[in-house]
């Protein structure tokens, strides 16, 4: 009987442990990019790259996302996310951000204008 109670125990830990991982896990793919990053390059279609100043920022908030480009300005749009595509909204068009990588600290992202690499 002690072994049953023991197995019952372990088997219902381990079922805990694994439905917070999935839960953790879930939660980690919208939250990594969640704050503030330093744009330090773009990488354009003809694979030319502009090395930018550190004064140039993408924030990224739970509803929207905020370019801060040096010379141009602040830019802030309403956006939604589908996996790794961020749908932004500008007046009447839509334009599309495809994540092609995300870490802790890098992420670049695919965007019109060409390949953003941002980093924190």
């Amino acid at each position: 009987m002690h072994k049953i109670i023991l197995n019952i125990k372990t088997v219902t830990v381990f079922a805990i442990f694994m439905i917070s991982m999935f839960f953790h896990a879930n939660a980690n793919q919208t939250d990594n990019i969640l704050g503030r990053w330093v744009m330090t390059e773009v990488v354009y279609d003809d694979v030319s790259v502009n090395q930018l100043e550190t004064s140039n920022f993408v924030y990224i908030d739970a509803n929207t996302i905020t370019e801060v480009i040096q010379g141009h300005g602040s830019r802030q749009y309403p956006y939604t996310r589908q996996g790794n595509v961020l749908t932004l909204t500008a007046g009447d068009e839509q334009i599309t951000w495809q994540i092609l990588s995300e870490t802790t600290h890098r992420l670049e992202v695919a965007t019109p204008i060409g390949k953003y690499v941002l980093t924190r």
